[in-house]
This record gives C-alpha cells, sequence and structure tokens, in this order.
C-alpha cells in the first residue's frame, strides 16, 4: 500500500483498519480507541511520513516513550491498549509485542519487575 500524502489520510487508514476489528459499544469502546488510533497516526506521520502499513516497531515504541511521557498512567495504558489492538490488526504481535513493554502496559504505571518486588 502506498504511503499517505498527509496526517489526515494517514488517520483515515488507521480508523478504517481498527473499526471492524475492535469489537464493543461503539461509544464506549470503540469511539475513544479510534480517536487514540488517528491521534497516534497522526502524529507518527508528522515525524516519519509514513502510513500504518510502513511503521515499523521504532515508530510505536517512539510514540510510547516520548508523546505519553507527560499523561497519568492510566491514560498512558489506554494508549497502549490501543497500540496493541494497532500491533494485533496489522498481524505483528509476535515480533513488535516483545519490543513495546514499558510503564505503560500497566494500569498503575509499574512494570511487572516492580509488581513482583513488593
Amino acid at each position: 500500500m502506498a504511503r499517505p500524502a498527509n496526517q489526515q489520510e494517514a488517520a483515515r487508514i488507521v480508523r478504517n483498519l481498527l473499526i471492524r476489528r475492535i469489537s464493543g459499544s461503539r461509544r464506549g469502546t470503540v469511539r475513544p480507541h479510534l480517536q487514540r488510533a488517528a491521534n497516534i497516526a497522526e502524529t507518527i506521520w508528522r515525524r516519519w511520513q509514513v502510513g500504518p502499513y510502513q511503521w515499523q516497531v521504532k515508530h510505536l515504541r517512539w510514540y510510547l516513550v516520548e508523546k505519553t511521557k507527560h499523561l497519568k498512567s492510566g491514560t498512558r495504558y489506554r494508549y497502549w491498549l490501543t497500540v496493541r489492538f494497532l500491533v494485533f490488526t496489522l498481524a505483528k504481535e509476535r515480533d513488535w509485542l516483545p519490543y513495546l513493554q514499558g510503564p505503560w502496559v500497566w494500569p498503575t504505571g509499574n512494570t511487572a519487575n516492580d509488581r513482583t518486588e513488593r
């Protein structure tokens, strides 16, 4: 698939990828994921000018590290869930998920290592 021409097209592509993939209430579950996914796609497009079909794990990792660091841990977790949906939709879960681990994986912001030490 060709690269999107602009950030709005990247957002449209990622919305179309996820719209049928996410189950649940359109208002309660799907809409927030679609909004976050569009935000992720637009931000990555502005930085690298690539769309969802050209993404690499470094793009999503960069987004999670740099663009969510100022957010509360619960919000970072919701962005992680959206990124996870994107990874599953792109069929890259086996290759990418091990590289996308971080404090955003838990709603409290603690990593798995922090949880076992307590």
